[in-house]
């Protein structure tokens, strides 16, 4: 049997901000929030001594999939370096690209590039663009025609 998504962690710096960006600018709904997750069993899961954090769980209410923010409050390891290609990134479909693009500016993430318009793998048409979080994260933002 294939194994499903359940969920997508990210580990951020600033969880307010975080927030307002995958919450208030991107439109996903906070599910639950848990402050001070530590102990021995997330520790041994994690491979990290002593870990602790706060998480965000959040998710588009059209979809099971959650995005699981996760701010370290104890040792941690460290994030990618900010101008490397990074091993991690997530892609989120959007329905206005460009008014996504103007909000990401008015509030300090700078985009990549402007928006482009090419066509996905099996030929249709969309405009997208990428950008980084302030950990290091690429996150493309794409809007399919239609």
């Amino acid at each position: 049997m294939p194994a499903l998504m359940h969920h997508v962690s990210v580990f951020v710096r600033d969880m307010e901000r975080s927030l307002e960006l995958f919450s208030g600018i991107l439109g996903m709904e906070t599910v639950k929030r848990l402050g001070g997750v530590q102990g021995e069993r997330i520790s041994t899961l994690l491979g990290i001594t002593d870990f602790s954090a706060d998480l965000a769980f959040l998710r588009h209410p059209r979809q099971k999939i959650l995005l699981e923010l996760v701010r370290p409050t104890g040792p941690s390891p460290s994030p990618h370096p900010q101008g490397a290609m990074g091993g991690f990134g997530i892609s989120l479909t959007v329905p206005d690209v460009d008014a996504v693009h103007a909000d990401l500016k008015r509030a300090g993430w700078i985009p990549i590039s402007e928006p482009l318009d090419m066509v996905d793998p099996s030929g249709a048409a969309m405009r997208l663009f990428c950008f980084r979080t302030e950990e290091g994260m690429m996150v493309e933002l794409i809007q399919q025609a239609g």
